[in-house]
């Protein structure tokens, strides 16, 4: 049986012996390919030592609300064509936003599946300021999801580097969970990789480092909403209190894939 570890986030003290939820998403980082199709035999679930019983497994595949979140800072313009790519890649059922940050959040496109206004809107945004991603992320998820009643989904394009704002960690995670949104993070440098990589990680999401990938954009892009389409449900029993310790198993993995990575989001 091979570990693969999942990050998670705190979640408030249950009642015993109830059921919940994980929204997870499995990724080869090295290659930056999902990996769908896995019955709920394939995963257990601990929170520390405590195993949880996985009763199943759903892979929701309806239609989709994406919001992208667009580093519109002084080194944002590096993610300008990844950007371009993903509007791209959006297919029927899906529908996109666009939200630039820098020392702030400003919508530059409300949910929409014509590709000429996604387009246009990415031409409104202005490069400067500092990356505020906590920020320009709380502000996204908690606002930019109102009027939803579709699976969620926010794509955050980052340069690579964080400045530090007015939010934690922990408030983003928190708004996440209540949202039921996955965060998938794609930057173009590692300078801030650890932190970039573990937003998606602890909100059932996956990260891509476009810098150690070395695919074109439009490639990139593919390999990001292959992920962001491919995520599971995973429903578990016999929950106490989840804990920051969610972690999880996945066995009789095919050759080469050995080296997954597996996120997870507890959600309400």
């Amino acid at each position: 049986m091979l570990a693969i570890a999942v990050a998670g986030c705190a979640l408030a003290s249950v009642a015993p012996a109830q059921d919940a939820t994980l929204l997870v998403t499995v990724l080869d980082e090295r290659t930056g390919e999902a990996v769908a199709g896995l019955p709920a035999e394939r995963f257990s679930v601990f929170d520390g030592d405590i195993q949880l019983r996985v009763v199943s497994v759903a892979e929701p595949r309806g239609p989709l609300d994406l919001l992208m979140l667009v580093d519109t800072s002084m080194v944002g313009e590096a993610v300008r064509p990844i950007a371009e790519a993903l509007i791209e890649e959006l297919g029927e059922n899906e529908a996109m936003a666009i939200v630039a940050f820098d020392e702030g959040a400003e919508l530059l496109q409300d949910f929409t599946s014509e590709k000429p206004y996604l387009r246009k809107a990415l031409d409104r945004g202005r490069y400067g300021n500092l990356p505020r991603v906590h920020d320009g992320l709380y502000a996204a998820i908690d606002g930019g999801f109102e009027a939803s009643g579709n699976r969620k989904a926010v794509v955050l394009l980052s340069a690579g580097a964080v400045a530090r704002g007015r939010t934690s960690e922990a408030e983003v995670l928190e708004i996440a969970r209540a949202k039921r949104a996955t965060v998938y993070s794609v930057f173009a440098r590692n300078d801030d990789r650890t932190l970039l990589r573990r937003l998606a990680l602890k909100t059932g999401g996956a990260s891509f480092s476009a810098r150690r990938l070395k695919l074109r954009p439009r490639e990139l892009a593919g390999r990001v909403m292959e992920a962001v389409r491919s995520p599971y449900e995973l429903g578990v029993t016999g929950v106490l209190a989840f804990g920051d310790r969610v972690s999880a198993k996945v066995s009789s993995l095919p050759a080469g894939k050995e080296r997954l990575t597996a996120s997870a989001l507890p959600v309400e």
